[in-house]
């Protein structure tokens, strides 16, 4: 079996034995090597960290429709000239509008989700709940009158 290795990256070779991979100075090496790969200026496109933060930033500028307009303004200019165009220049933030749509898609329920047991002893249970309520609506009258003579609780439930 062939191992690749690149001799060009930062990080130690990973085909050494657990020993050293368990040292000080080989986790350092990692670290070090982790560190230049992230925050390191050698890269080709500047640092990894300041390019991710960037364009999270420049996305999120964009989706709160928050961007640069200079773009819109040299793609529709002649030589620099906008005085002919009566435009408002100020974005439309479109995703705020979307975001909404989905948030209040997700909060208005327009459904109760209603679950009932089927095993024979809940359906007992439940039908046995249901008649007895039944039966103190049918008697309201009479149990109430009871439950004033002789000062007792008398319904089922």
């Amino acid at each position: 079996m062939k191992i690749y290795t690149n001799s060009n990256s930062a990080f130690p070779s990973q085909v050494v034995p657990d020993a050293e991979k368990a040292t000080f100075e080989y986790g350092s090496q990692v670290a070090s090597a982790i560190e230049t790969e992230w925050f390191g200026a050698g890269r080709t496109n500047g640092n990894r960290y300041l390019t991710s933060f960037n364009n999270f930033h420049h996305l999120r500028l964009y989706a709160r429709g928050e961007q640069s307009v200079q773009k819109y303004k040299d793609e529709l200019s002649i030589n620099g000239d906008l005085s002919y165009l009566n435009l408002d220049w100020k974005p439309v933030p479109i995703l705020a509008k979307f975001v909404d749509i989905v948030v209040n898609g997700i909060s208005s329920k327009e459904y109760d989700i209603k679950a009932y047991s089927q095993d024979p002893e809940s359906v007992k249970k439940r039908t046995q709940y249901a008649t007895n309520v039944a039966k103190d609506m049918f008697a309201a009258e009479q149990i109430q009158k009871a439950q004033q003579d002789l000062c007792i609780k008398m319904s089922s439930r």
